[in-house]
């Protein structure tokens, strides 16, 4: 059993070890956060896997350029070329995204009746058509409860997403993004 348990370790560390490098040279420094298969470990931090890679290169630039502030980023997307940038999201839209599944089921619940307000743009399911619109689905639970505090904060600007959320508060928050965290990517 031992035998078969080291096996079965190993082999994870040497795929995990083969994604990690074919990925770009630049997306590796995402890694330490972001996870080397997009996948934070982090649960205030995003998953990338999976996600639009249009989005993911908005973001990226919004970053970089200083349009979206946040001091753990800056050293990493300082020096990103626009090239640079699309390499990093097309490579992480390419990763399999795995559901965080951070939520209770009471919250679960509450976050589906609460998602008819978020269906028009992030679909059905967590996943818009539109290719700059974020995938909501599996993404993990207290970063998006951060992300929709912030919208309705104005620390992120979005007049869209500020009049979606401003007749909420940190519980529905909760709700709607234990609901995400579980649907598959």
């Amino acid at each position: 059993m031992k035998i078969l348990k080291f096996t079965f370790a190993a082999a994870l560390l040497i795929a995990s070890t083969f994604v990690f490098a074919e990925a770009p040279a630049k997306a590796r420094a995402c890694a330490s956060c972001h996870g080397a298969e997009g996948v934070s470990n982090n649960s205030l931090w995003p998953d990338l896997a999976g996600q639009k890679p249009g989005y993911l290169a908005i973001q990226l630039a919004a970053f970089r350029d200083g349009i979206r502030q946040n001091a753990v980023m800056d050293p990493f997307v300082k020096d990103l070329s626009d090239a640079d940038i699309q390499t990093i999201a097309t490579y992480y839209s390419q990763l399999p995204g795995k559901a965080a599944a951070n939520g209770d089921a009471a919250l679960v619940a509450k976050g589906e009746n609460l998602s008819a307000y978020c269906k028009s743009c992030h679909g059905m399911k967590g996943k818009p058509a539109a290719p700059v619109w974020p995938n909501l689905a599996g993404q993990q639970s207290a970063y998006l409860a951060q992300q929709l505090t912030a919208f309705k904060s104005g620390e992120r600007a979005s007049p869209h997403m500020q009049t979606v959320v401003a007749p909420f508060g940190e519980k529905e928050f909760a709700a709607l993004a234990a609901y995400y965290s579980q649907l598959a990517p």
